[in-house]
């Protein structure tokens, strides 16, 4: 099996290989995957999860593809990868359009692993957001507001089968939903006015195309 470093390495090479920066703070893109790994390793996600999170972003961002991440990762890492990349381009519509198709295919290919992945994904690009854009804050968190209802409520959530069974046995949810659901709910609480409208607008909006849909 492939180690944590050479994804690392890995995904380091491709996001550094076009340029991409953090769009707020134009640090290295490869500080996101490295903290949404160390939120799936702090919640005992495998190896394999670690690597996918280091990598979930290098196929629908780089040059990378899927059989690319496959030849060097497995099979495993390569289907978590796939299952966590956007498949809408512009072509495909609106940003609500685009969102809508984005959220069908995770609804479709998401697993109890790849949706701690994506969890942690969303607690710290929501952290980011929130912080330093409140305009489109009001956009993001409608969006992840109904992301969080339709792909993790209710849904198993987790590294271990065995976890996960114990979990719904005793009726808790995965700690990572509690801290992405708190986090989005502290999001739309700080919103200012202004703001609020923009957030209730667009969330009237992808709730009837997703009905629709």
């Amino acid at each position: 099996m492939s180690s944590i470093s050479e994804a690392h390495m890995f995904a380091a090479g491709a996001h550094g290989g076009v340029g991409q920066k953090r769009k707020y703070t134009g640090e290295d893109y490869i500080n996101h995957p490295v903290a949404v790994r160390e939120i799936v390793a702090l919640h005992d996600g495998t190896v394999e999860m670690q690597i996918a999170a280091l990598l979930h972003d290098v196929v629908e961002d780089t040059h990378v593809t899927i059989e690319m991440v496959r030849d060097h990762f497995g099979e495993r890492v390569a289907e978590m990868v796939q299952a966590l990349t956007n498949i809408a381009r512009p072509e495909d519509g609106n940003r609500i359009q685009r969102f809508i198709i984005n959220v069908r295919e995770l609804e479709q290919n998401l697993d109890m692993q790849t949706r701690m992945i994506k969890l942690a994904d969303l607690l710290d690009n929501t952290s980011s957001i929130v912080s330093r854009d409140p305009e489109f804050s009001a956009i993001y968190l409608a969006e992840k507001e109904l992301m969080l209802d339709v792909l993790f409520n209710g849904k198993e959530i987790g590294a271990n089968a065995d976890v996960v069974e114990y979990m719904e046995r005793i009726g808790i949810e995965h700690p990572l939903l509690l801290s992405a659901m708190a986090k989005v709910t502290e999001g739309i609480a700080l919103l200012k006015p202004v703001h609020i409208k923009r957030y209730e607008k667009h969330k009237s909006l992808i709730w009837s195309a997703w009905e629709a849909a």
